[in-house]
């Protein structure tokens, strides 16, 4: 017979489980494209950290705060170019 979970955090875990499966980014070629996106999005910039190549941008809007930030990938599915690309993530 299963014992039902009585650990008070197991809900919490079990939905922050299911939200990260859920949660996906968005990609973006140029920067200009990801800022564009955001702006229409309503979401406002607030800090900015870059240190060589790795650089991040967060913003907040009224549904939270999302981070821009680059990384080396492909360009798109259907070439081997690969470059700079923007993701943006739901924190």
């Amino acid at each position: 017979m299963k014992k039902k979970c009585e650990n008070p955090n197991g809900l919490q875990n079990m939905a922050t489980i299911v939200d990260s499966q859920t949660r996906k980014s968005v990609k973006f070629n140029s920067l200009e494209k990801a800022k564009l996106y955001l702006k229409s999005k309503g979401y406002r910039f607030r800090q900015a950290f870059n240190m060589k190549e790795d650089k991040a941008m967060l913003y907040q809007g009224k549904f939270g705060w999302v981070k821009i930030s680059s990384s080396k990938d492909y360009l798109n599915k259907t070439s081997m170019e690969q470059g700079t690309v923007w993701n943006i993530i739901q924190m």
